[in-house]
């Protein structure tokens, strides 16, 4: 099971070098699961909430809307943690690397 821990301790400075943004990026070579936050201009702190986007890796087409029907955009902010386990585990039942 992925918890909120692993997500932190998996994470990365975001790719897009904004002071403080941190990335975590899970996969199963099928979807991505982005979780990012900590940053203006991210929808999360990286402590009690998070951006998060799932995507198709093959296409890079945002899929959240698959995965969280009731999701109104590509990309969900200020999702809290049990909300971003429910999702990693959902996506990852089996097998996931971090990128």
């Amino acid at each position: 099971m992925i918890t909120i821990k692993d997500i932190i301790s998996y994470s990365k400075p975001h790719s897009n070098r904004m002071e403080g943004a941190r990335q975590t990026v899970l996969s199963d070579g099928k979807v991505a699961l982005s979780i990012v936050g900590g940053a203006q201009g991210l929808y999360g702190d990286f402590e009690n909430d998070f951006e998060i986007a799932i995507l198709d890796e093959e296409t890079r087409d945002f899929v959240t809307k698959y995965y969280v029907p009731e999701a109104n955009d590509d990309v969900l902010g200020y999702q809290d943690s049990k909300q971003v386990e429910f999702i990693a585990n959902l996506i990852f039942r089996n097998d996931f690397q971090v990128k």
